[in-house]
């Protein structure tokens, strides 16, 4: 997207021919490190993104993000800060690295974009976005014995907002399962799970969706945590869970049988799975796994306005596909990205800082048959 039809997007006056712009760059992690943008040049030191990044979270509008560098390890832990990705928002920092040895592996944002959660250490931490106010602190206890430290998969604490805003869930097999009011950082349902990996909250808060063994999924009453059903996708893993807006289908995003990347759209009708359908994308390069433990902590998915979309990471790369299989975007280097909650843009962090513009890559929504 070229500068004066961004500055006129970011203005809100909002042209027809914006939609024909599928990519806007940012800047790059240096600018990230000094708080500025290629257009509006900041000063080093304002952050330590040394080691690349780790997780990203974008909100409704993109004239910010929040960040998670990379740990270095033995040394010090990755800052989570919100970036401006112009002169409108400041940065700031929300968490010093300095201090820990950890990273945040998943950062989220409510829908309108006011909180981010993120854990680090053991501890959710909650902030006020973009203005960088800590809201509240939530001490997720000590690991479970049984669980390796270091096992990645079941280490990461995976972290998912209602459709509503109302309700925010965060869980690991390390560490358990919560459901959380987002204001205060009331523990609403807490409960001890034998598996876990990725989370997700239909759009009231009602159903509680997360990974089950192998390539299940366990779908449970949010207000008591109860188990509504149980379900095998036929998946190899499950690294990314999204419902519908409407709460009749979840989206499942993970490997296929042989662990290349895919999904499988589930339609549910009450406490049923009436129907299934698996998404194997076209022209994936061949090395890509849905297996890998970068797969299981970074691969995305949501649910919006152009449908279901997964973007799917491993070390050999990124690829973003649709409902229909197809490949809408590819990043050939290592990325990380995250989904606005309309799933109308994705913020991608590789060798640069950029936007990918979905009414750009997909003009219409895609007509879905389930």
């Amino acid at each position: 997207m070229p500068d004066s039809w961004w500055d006129e997007q970011r203005a809100g006056r909002h042209r027809p021919w914006h939609r024909l712009a599928a990519w806007r760059e940012l800047g790059d992690l240096g600018d990230v490190q000094s708080g500025g943008t290629p257009r509006s040049p900041g000063e080093d030191g304002f952050a330590d993104f040394g080691e690349g990044a780790v997780a990203v979270a974008c909100p409704p509008d993109p004239a910010w993000l929040v960040l998670c560098a990379a740990a270095e390890w033995h040394h010090s832990g990755g800052d989570v800060v919100v970036w401006g990705t112009g002169p409108q928002v400041p940065g700031r920092v929300l968490l010093d690295g300095s201090g820990f040895h950890d990273e945040a592996l998943d950062v989220q944002l409510s829908p309108d974009g006011s909180v981010a959660v993120a854990s680090v250490e053991g501890r959710l931490h909650a902030w006020r976005t973009p203005d960088g106010k800590a809201l509240w602190q939530l001490d997720l206890g000590p690991a479970r014995e049984s669980v390796d430290d270091f096992d990645m998969a079941l280490m990461t604490v995976r972290i998912g907002f209602s459709g509503d805003g109302r309700r925010v869930v965060a869980g690991s097999v390390g560490r358990g399962l919560r459901v959380i009011g987002p204001a205060t950082g009331e523990i609403l349902v807490e409960l001890q799970v034998d598996t876990c990996g990725p989370v997700a909250l239909d759009h009231a808060g009602r159903l509680l969706a997360h990974a089950g063994e192998a390539g299940a999924i366990v779908v449970r009453d949010a207000a008591s945590g109860t188990i509504r059903f149980h379900h095998d996708t036929g998946l190899s893993a499950v690294n990314a869970l999204a419902f519908a807006p409407d709460g009749t289908g979840l989206l499942v995003a993970g490997g296929a049988p042989d662990d290349a990347p895919a999904a499988v759209l589930l339609t549910l009708d009450g406490d049923r799975v009436v129907d299934g359908r698996l998404v194997r994308p076209e022209g994936l390069p061949p090395d890509l796994s849905g297996q890998s433990p970068l797969a299981a902590v970074s691969t995305r998915c949501v649910w919006g306005g152009h449908g279901p979309l997964v973007l799917a990471v491993d070390d050999g790369g990124a690829v973003l596909f649709d409902a229909a299989g197809g490949l809408l975007w590819t990043e050939p280097a290592g990325a990380v990205g995250g989904f606005s909650p309309a799933g109308d843009l994705l913020a991608v962090l590789g060798d640069t800082v950029g936007v990918v513009l979905l009414d750009g890559l997909r003009p219409a929504p895609p007509a879905l048959a389930r």
